[in-house]
């Protein structure tokens, strides 16, 4: 007779929690912007690809940096005159990601990390 009662006890238990889960607002979120090219940094400090292309839309590219990696990482986008495009993006851990817009003329650009060790990290970003 204890085991029915167990059970339905759980059961309250577990929806009741399940209802604790919203507090029915509607916060707005946050979502970013669909990605033209997706740039990953890989185990063994090296990016995914050696060269990606995407398509500029009103100057703009927007570009997704993920870390596959165990290791930290940064993206930086420079020209061909070695000067950085807008501001870089910082990776963090395993899984994370950032995704973000950068004002990009059609050219030839190097995709590079700072962190000091990972200098091999260099791919070619062609924006057309």
């Amino acid at each position: 007779m204890r085991r029915p009662v167990a059970l339905a006890v759980l059961t309250l238990a577990v929806t009741g929690l399940a209802a604790c889960g919203s507090d029915g607002s509607s916060a707005p979120t946050t979502v970013p912007p669909p990605a033209d090219v997706v740039i990953i940094a890989e185990e063994g400090i090296r990016w995914d690809k050696p060269e990606y292309v995407a398509a500029s839309t009103n100057g703009k590219v927007v570009i997704q940096g993920r870390n596959d990696s165990s290791l930290g990482h940064n993206l930086y986008v420079v020209g061909a005159d070695g000067k950085q495009v807008a501001e870089h993006e910082d990776l963090g851990k395993r899984g994370q990601s950032v995704t973000e817009s950068f004002d990009i003329t059609p050219g030839r650009y190097t995709v590079i990390c700072k962190i000091p060790g990972h200098s091999g990290m260099k791919s070619t970003l062609t924006v057309s």
